[in-house]
């Protein structure tokens, strides 16, 4: 079998734990696989994708195509997937605002009615899809996992002496740690020598709180989760936050972290309260639970353990992969969807 994926970018997180760390097994399996960037102009797209004639099978990993690009492809590839794991049908606006797009939302339509199967990554976003589709047997749920082997365990709790607080993620999340500035500066007043550690690739300065910054680099994320003794994973409850996925939290319960996180939908996929984690849902359960951690030693060891453990056994690449291969070859072998042959042009679309 050869499979083409076309992603966004290959560097971007979505590509990297949605694509990229799969090929390895893809491999194993006797699958050859080739990934690449979709041009930026229309004409570089369209002679772009005469390239998915050569495979069984072409992923698009949430690009939202034209209507003149995904007729094209569709002419060309054998069988067409499509990949996503974000709402990819709002935006978000300089004042971070989020607001529908009615062109993506035809294109994403367009994605569900013309392709053989479409893959995502929680219910919320399976749901999204079925309403456009109104096919839930091509709808497949595949969270994002970690491959667990990359990540060693922390070292056990210290019994004494200064604790870090770590928080790990791109600058265009470092918004969601202002909503934390009290229970943690609280937290900092009453326990000496905690502090908030900040992985990204900008700074932030929250007042009352003893911050470390440090840039993230692919290179030293290991290290940087090591450094810490517990994490933490805010996010405010939105249209775009439904549909996300925490993959931070794969990375700290990987590393045996124990982990506060808002009680959202993306998190409860992942934690277990009270077992694998904590979620919290006000700023007073916040403070209570990282208070539990920083004076117990051990419920930290207990929890981290327990976390790494529900990694390896439920949200691990080794568990996954074989899901992909199935997948990929009972896609690659059924029959071909019937769908319109231009969607657009009939009276449900609205007009471009």
């Amino acid at each position: 079998m050869k499979i083409l994926f076309l992603t966004l970018k290959k560097d971007s997180p979505s590509a990297r734990w949605r694509v990229m760390q799969l090929l390895p097994f893809l491999e194993k399996e006797g699958i050859e696989s080739t990934v690449e960037d979709m041009p930026d102009g229309m004409l570089g797209r369209l002679s772009h994708v005469k390239m998915a004639a050569e495979y069984d099978l072409v992923v698009v990993q949430k690009r939202l195509l034209t209507r003149m690009v995904f007729n094209r492809l569709r002419k060309y590839a054998r069988k067409l997937v499509f990949e996503f794991d974000d709402t990819v049908t709002l935006k978000r606006g300089e004042d971070r605002a989020v607001r529908s797009s009615q062109t993506k939302e035809r294109r994403f339509r367009r994605m569900m009615l013309g392709c053989d199967a479409v893959i995502t990554t929680n219910e919320y976003l399976a749901e999204t899809a079925f309403r456009e589709s109104n096919a839930r047997d091509r709808i497949h749920i595949l969270p994002s996992v970690i491959d667990p082997t990359r990540y060693e365990m922390r070292p056990p709790a210290k019994m004494e002496g200064s604790l870090t607080i770590g928080w790990m993620g791109t600058s265009a999340n470092l918004s969601s740690l202002h909503v934390l500035r009290r229970p943690l500066a609280r937290l900092c007043r009453r326990f000496e020598g905690v502090r908030l550690k900040i992985v990204s690739e900008q700074a932030l300065s929250l007042e009352g709180l003893p911050i470390e910054h440090k840039s993230f680099s692919l290179d030293e994320e290991i290290q940087d989760l090591q450094s810490f003794d517990m994490a933490i994973a805010p996010l405010v409850e939105d249209p775009w936050t439904r549909g996300k996925i925490s993959t931070k939290i794969l990375a700290y319960a990987a590393t045996g972290l124990p982990v506060v996180a808002s009680d959202i939908a993306a998190n409860r996929l992942y934690l277990k309260h009270g077992v694998t984690g904590f979620l919290a849902g006000t700023l007073t359960e916040w403070e209570e639970n990282l208070t539990a951690l920083v004076e117990n030693p051990d419920l930290r060891d207990r929890i981290g353990a327990a976390a790494r453990a529900s990694v390896e056994e439920e949200f691990s690449l080794q568990v996954m992969a074989p899901r992909y291969v199935e997948l990929f070859r009972r896609v690659v072998t059924a029959d071909p969807v019937a769908t319109p042959a231009d969607p657009e042009d009939t009276a449900t679309w609205s007009a471009r």
